[in-house]
């Protein structure tokens, strides 16, 4: 009897192409199929579950990690749910606006941004990648700020010196990392819990389910990606990944938007 596999797919630049709003159709095929011959596969993302809509979850998925695993949902469920503590988020609120930094919160059943927020982005990058951002992340909007059951605050850092002085007064509490919201430069940065890593998630699933490391892939583009790349038994980079990505990637597929994923599946055998 075939041994089960475990899957792991990141959203954004892997299942989904930036700016667009369909998945492959390949892709939902590998998926799919994968699970009709017993595979699990879940999704692992960095967003968090209000920013997962149905045209995602009617694939057909075996469970949800979200947040980089700080809420991991099975069958409607919520299995672990973690979230930053409300005096810390104002405080973290209170620096970006001494420093002039657009910022937005993200919860598992809210996402709110500060009105300095778009203009700042706009300012950054152009009104023509917002338009992007916007259509494929319609829920971050600028909203009256709530303090609770948020699990990551972003913002934008305008320069790289202002990630390293946010190291240096949270540091010591939260993990802080520069990541991308339109799918290329590293224009965001992002705070969130010590122990918020994708590869968590995949510890999680496969101890839940008696699934061996071996017998676990991993499939991601971003450096988000890294922790369950560098941990699974075979971690694939897509082909627009960064190249730091792909140097500890197991195997490299073709790009997302040229059926990389169903690519990759049908390579190693999970279909």
């Amino acid at each position: 009897m075939t041994k089960k596999k475990a899957i792991f797919i990141d959203i954004d630049g892997t299942l989904l192409p930036f700016g667009s709003l369909c998945v492959p159709p390949l892709a939902v095929k590998a998926v799919q199929e994968a699970r009709k011959r017993g595979n699990l596969v879940f999704i692992n993302t960095g967003r968090c579950r209000f920013e997962i809509d149905s045209s995602i979850t009617d694939i057909g998925f075996d469970g949800i990690i979200c947040s980089n695993s700080m809420y991991i949902e099975e069958n409607g469920k919520a299995l672990r749910d973690v979230s930053l503590s409300a005096h810390l988020v104002r405080r973290i609120a209170d620096w970006c606006l001494e420093n002039n930094l657009g910022f937005f919160f993200e919860g598992q059943k809210i996402v709110c941004a500060h009105p300095t927020f778009f203009t700042q982005l706009t300012e950054l990058a152009g009104q023509d990648k917002v338009d992007t951002m916007q259509k494929q992340f319609p829920l971050i909007k600028s909203a009256e700020l709530s303090y609770e059951e948020i699990s990551k605050v972003n913002f934008i850092p305008k320069m790289q010196s202002m990630v390293d002085k946010a190291k240096e007064v949270f540091g010591n509490e939260l993990q802080i990392n520069a990541w991308s919201l339109l799918g290329s430069d590293m224009c965001m940065g992002e705070m969130t819990m010590p122990d918020a890593d994708k590869k968590t998630g995949v510890k999680f699933m496969l101890e839940r389910y008696g699934i061996e490391i071996k017998d676990s892939y991993t499939f991601g583009d971003t450096m988000g990606d890294y922790g369950m790349i560098a941990y699974a038994g075979c971690g694939v980079a897509m082909g627009n990944a960064v190249e730091e990505l792909k140097a500890v990637a197991d195997y490299v597929t073709d790009d997302v938007d040229k059926d990389g994923l169903y690519n990759a599946f049908n390579k190693l055998g999970l279909i």
